[in-house]
């Protein structure tokens, strides 16, 4: 049998949600250590809130999912471009709910939304005729094995179902991921360096790829 990749539902969503901190940090670590400053618990806690919650970003309901023989091998979360910034502001009424909670008080909170508001600026603008690629991740002991580039292939058939003429997505440069991507025909349309995550904090240079179909 094959890599099987399945729509993620509710279900899945709430047996699958302790992988989805890791995998999604693993598609950007220093960027995410910058925007949550690298409070972990926070982290986690805001991104399990977002994939179980509706309407965002990180939604379970944008997530297809890969397995073989029952084992998870990765995750997928895109959408259509014309949701991307209705998307991304789904997701801070889910943060500001997290105030009060575990030790996060206001002030975590408002400066999360700071350092992601200058985070946003690595990235170029989304258009509505596209399907945007957010993450794609496979767990470590899960890579080379086919996974992450049948997770893409599967987008790839959903946006031209869709009608949509390309795919567009962000990887840091020195994310491994850029090989796979390059291999399977994106190409990089912008070189992006925001000075203050990139020259005080580390963070690679960002790319946004392309694929035309």
């Amino acid at each position: 049998m094959g890599i099987e990749i399945v729509k993620a539902d509710r279900k899945l969503a709430e047996t699958y949600a302790t992988h989805i901190p890791g995998l999604v940090h693993a598609t950007g670590p220093k960027s995410y250590n910058y925007i949550f400053k690298g409070r972990q618990p926070l982290y986690d806690t805001f991104i399990n809130a977002a994939w179980k919650a509706p309407s965002n970003f990180f939604s379970h309901e944008q997530a297809t999912l890969a397995f073989e023989n029952d084992a998870f091998l990765g995750v997928l979360i895109s959408h259509d471009g014309a949701e991307h910034y209705r998307l991304k502001d789904g997701v801070w009424p889910i943060a500001q709910e997290l105030a009060g909670k575990g030790g996060i008080v206001e002030s975590d909170i408002v400066a999360l939304a700071e350092r992601a508001e200058i985070a946003s600026f690595m990235n170029p603008y989304v258009p509505k005729d596209c399907s945007y690629i957010l993450v794609v991740s496979v767990p470590e002991t899960a890579r080379g094995r086919g996974a992450g580039r049948a997770l893409i292939e599967r987008e790839i058939d959903r946006a031209r179902e869709r009608g949509f003429s390309r795919v567009h997505l962000d990887v840091m440069s020195d994310n491994p991921a850029v090989g796979l991507y390059a291999a399977m025909g994106f190409e990089p349309m912008a070189e992006t360096v925001t000075p203050i995550p990139c020259r005080k904090h580390g963070l690679a240079m960002e790319l946004r790829m392309m694929l035309r179909l």
